[in-house]
């Protein structure tokens, strides 16, 4: 199971307000004009902006699952490791027969486009290893880092433990040994971990079916010396997944949220305020709202779908920073670069009229809360 992965980098926060005098033809007028306590004359437009500035909370929560899993990098995005337990529980009509061969399938459905080298073009690749798993793991798990493993690689018949993982290139020769005494249970099989054994020429990600998909998924597959088969499919599978840089995400397991702090002390409390935003600008290059195989084969947009809310208490190590009044919820393609005007809606209103008080406000992808897959 691969944990959802979403991605943004947004700058220049601010708190854009309009507002207005009161009527020309209203009680206060005279003040207003007279005494200049407002600045403005009655009846015009008062446009009143404050910078916020904006901090980067982590949170340790699930994040959704997807039916692909990933391995690479893409966007400050790594796609550290994918960890798959199989069932080798044997039939009936297979039990006692000796196995001849065995292989890792990997039903790997996206890739980057390969490089042309003359009349040919070489499909995109990535140096893999496979590895035993130390412990346990579950798909209901929040893993942030790569799980603890054997570092001696599982070889195949002839001792090789170097892999070329490709679209072209997803059936793995294995030692049988493993595999017998996986079925045996004279090994223990707590799962097999798949690495990036070095740093690729280019960035990319190669994507394969999650056992979610139903058909086809992460298996290994014998034949026995009679020439009769047998698939022992993935029951747990996962990405890990991490991020580098900046910029508002929910990855792997990690959800981080933007906590925005300012004041409206320049903002006078008589102000008649028709319309107040949260500014923010995306940087679309650094956009990241699906990956290549979510957009074209599972049929995901690259859309950023966020919340925003007012913190019970604006300080980001209290239970109560995590609970609030949502104040907007919309969604933006990551991949644009724009300006974002988010309506705040009677949050500034009740703040000037002492109705509520300044917690801040905090953005965070609308799937960050999601504890099930999705």
């Amino acid at each position: 199971m691969l944990r959802r992965t979403i991605h943004i980098l947004v700058t220049g926060a601010a708190v854009l307000v309009a507002c207005c005098s009161s009527d020309p033809e209203g009680p206060v007028t005279k003040k207003f004009l007279e005494e200049g306590t407002y600045g403005v004359r009655a009846g015009d437009t008062y446009r009143f902006v404050e910078s916020a500035s904006g901090t980067t909370v982590s949170l340790p929560r699930g994040v959704g699952s997807s039916r692909l899993l990933a391995l690479g990098d893409t966007s400050g995005i790594s796609f550290e490791a994918i960890l798959i337990k199989f069932d080798f529980t044997l039939s009936e009509e297979d039990s006692g027969k000796t196995i001849s061969t065995a292989f890792l399938h990997l039903p790997v459905r996206s890739a980057p486009e390969g490089t042309v080298q003359g009349t040919d073009t070489v499909p995109f690749s990535l140096p893999v290893a496979f590895y035993e798993l130390l412990e346990e793991f579950s798909e209901d798990d929040t893993i942030t880092s790569v799980p603890p493993y054997d570092p001696m690689p599982i070889p195949d018949s002839l001792g090789t433990t170097e892999r070329e993982l490709s679209i072209e290139n997803t059936d793995f020769d294995i030692d049988k040994s493993f595999v017998e005494e996986w079925i045996e249970g004279t090994r223990q099989h707590h799962g097999v971990i798949i690495l990036v054994t070095e740093e690729p020429e280019a960035l990319g990600l190669i994507e394969m079916n999650a056992r979610e998909v139903g058909s086809d998924p992460p298996s290994i597959r014998v034949e026995f010396t009679d020439t009769t088969t047998a698939a022992f499919a993935s029951v747990s599978d996962y990405a890990v997944a991490s991020f580098e840089g900046e910029g508002l995400n929910c990855v792997g397991g990690i959800a981080t949220r933007v906590y925005f702090d300012f004041t409206l002390d320049g903002l006078d409390e008589r102000a008649m305020i028709h319309r107040s935003n949260l500014v923010l600008t995306v940087r679309g290059e650094d956009g990241f709202g699906a990956t290549p195989g979510e957009w074209t084969i599972l049929g995901l947009d690259p859309s950023f779908n966020y919340y925003l809310y007012t913190p019970q208490v604006g300080d980001p190590a209290d239970p109560g920073f995590l609970e609030g009044t949502g104040v907007d919820r919309g969604s933006f393609v990551a991949y644009e670069t724009k300006t974002l005007r988010i309506p705040l809606r009677g949050f500034v209103r009740d703040i000037v009229g002492g109705l509520r008080v300044n917690t801040g406000l905090v953005f965070q992808s609308h799937r960050g809360d999601l504890l099930s897959p999705r």
